[in-house]
C-alpha cells in the first residue's frame, strides 16, 4: 500500500475530476461521508474491496490509484517578474499540486527577496512531497552575475540527495515543444532566446532605458505619447488618444503625469490594451506602433536564425501574445520566416518536463496526463 498521506490525495483528485461532492462519492460507494473524509486526509487507507470499486467508479485501474506512491515525483518552477509557479508533478504527468507566489526576478527584486520566494515555495512543497526527486527552477534575471550559482548551491546543500537544476526561464519555453530552438518573449519586455548545443544565448533584452520596441512597455509608452501630442498640439483626438484617456478616467495624460511615472514601467505598459483596442477600430496610429512592435521582434528572430543557424521555429509566450496573438503573430511572420507557435502548456510545464528529463524518467502520456491534471489546484 503506497503512503496513504499520497494516496488520500489521489482519491480526491479523482474525485474532483469527476466533479463529485464527498457525499456523493460516499453514497455511490455505499460508505459514510466520513470514511471518504480519512481517505483523502490520509488518516486510514480504503480496504481493497472500496479500493476495486472506487476504481469502477472513476474509470480507471486499481494500480492508477497505487501507482502514485511509487512514482517518481519532481518539482517545476517558473518564475517571472510578476509570478512564481510551483508545480509538483509525477514521472507520468499528473499533476499533484500548485502553488503560485510573488515575482522572482532578481533583477527586480533583488536575490535576497527571489531567494525567499523560491525557498519558501520549494520548502513548503518538499515538506509535503518528501519523495520529490528532482527540482528544476527557471527563473527570469537568474543568470544574471552570480545568482544561478547561489540558488543552486543553497539547494544543492538544502536537499544533498536531489537532482537539482537552475537556469534562465526561457529553458521552461523551450522546453515546452520538441524541436524548438527558439523562444520570444513580449511581455513588459521582450527578448529572444537561442538554445544551441553551445548554451543559450539571448537577443534584445536590454531593458526599458534601451529597448524601443517589441514589449508592453514600448506599446504602452507611445501610446501615451500620441495622446500627448493631441494635447500639446491641439490635434484632434484620435480613438488611440480616447482609448488612453478613458483608461485615465477621462483624464489627460497630462492631468495625470504623475501617477504615470509613480506607476513606472508597470503601469506604462498596461497602456498597450489602448493601442489593441484602437487597431481594431482601424486606428492608423495604433497600426503604425503594432506595426513597429511587429519588425522589432521579426528582426530578433531573424538575427537568432542567421546568427546561430536555429531552426526558424519558436515559441511565442509573454503577456502580449497571450492577449493579442492573433493580431501580433500573422504580422511577425510578415517581417520573417519563422514559425511561431503558441504552446497549450504553460511555461512551468517546460520546468517539470525539464526536471523529469534530466533523470531520464519521463512516459510518453506525460503532456496528456500534464494538461489533464493542471487546472485549478492553486494552494
Amino acid at each position: 500500500m503506497p503512503n496513504t498521506e499520497i494516496l488520500g490525495k489521489r482519491i480526491r483528485q479523482f474525485r474532483k475530476e469527476k466533479g463529485k461532492t464527498q457525499g456523493e462519492f460516499a453514497q455511490a460507494l455505499h460508505v459514510s461521508p466520513q470514511a471518504v473524509s480519512n481517505w483523502e486526509r490520509g488518516i486510514s487507507p480504503p480496504d481493497l474491496e472500496n479500493l476495486v470499486a472506487m476504481a469502477s467508479f472513476f474509470g480507471v485501474l486499481v494500480d492508477d490509484l497505487l501507482r502514485i506512491g511509487t512514482e517518481d515525483l519532481f518539482l517545476g518552477v517558473d518564475g517571472g517578474g510578476t509570478k512564481t509557479e510551483f508545480v509538483v508533478v509525477s514521472s507520468r504527468g499528473r499533476v499533484l499540486r500548485r502553488l503560485v507566489k510573488e515575482g522572482a526576478n532578481p533583477n527586480d527584486v533583488g536575490y535576497g527577496a527571489a531567494g525567499r520566494t523560491l525557498l519558501d515555495g520549494i520548502e513548503g512543497l518538499m515538506a509535503e512531497f518528501p519523495g520529490i526527486s528532482g527540482i528544476f527552477c527557471g527563473v527570469a534575471g537568474i543568470t544574471a552575475g552570480d545568482y544561478a550559482q547561489r540558488l543552486t548551491e543553497t539547494l544543492t546543500r538544502t536537499y544533498p540527495k536531489r537532482q537539482i537544476g537552475v537556469g534562465s526561464d526561457a529553458i521552461n519555453l523551450l522546453s515546452v515543444e520538441d524541436g524548438v530552438e527558439m523562444a520570444v518573449i513580449s511581455g513588459t519586455g521582450s527578448v529572444v532566446f537561442v538554445q544551441k548545443e553551445n548554451g543559450l544565448t539571448r537577443l534584445g533584452g536590454w531593458g526599458y532605458l534601451l529597448d524601443d520596441g517589441g514589449s508592453a512597455y514600448d506599446l504602452g509608452r507611445d501610446a501615451l505619447r500620441v495622446a500627448l501630442e493631441e494635447e500639446d498640439f491641439s490635434r484632434p483626438v484620435s480613438p488611440l488618444g480616447a482609448a488612453v484617456r478613458a483608461k485615465l478616467g477621462g483624464k489627460t495624460v497630462w492631468e495625470k503625469i504623475n501617477a504615470v511615472y509613480d506607476g513606472g514601467k508597470p503601469y506604462i505598459a498596461s497602456f498597450a490594451s489602448c493601442v489593441f483596442e484602437a487597431y481594431s477600430q482601424g486606428d492608423e496610429g495604433a497600426r503604425q506602433i503594432v506595426d513597429k512592435t511587429a519588425k522589432a521582434l521579426a528582426r530578433l528572430l531573424r538575427e537568432g536564425v542567421r546568427l546561430h543557424h536555429a531552426t526558424p521555429r519558436a515559441v511565442a509566450n509573454g503577456g502580449i501574445f497571450a492577449h493579442y496573438g492573433d493580431v501580433l503573430i500573422p504580422l511577425i511572420q510578415r517581417y520573417c520566416n519563422v514559425e511561431l507557435i503558441r504552446s497549450d502548456l504553460p511555461p512551468v510545464y517546460g520546468a517539470c518536463r525539464k526536471a523529469c528529463s534530466e533523470k531520464g524518467i519521463m512516459s510518453d502520456e506525460f503532456a496528456e496526463n500534464f494538461r489533464n491534471t493542471y487546472g485549478g489546484m492553486i494552494k
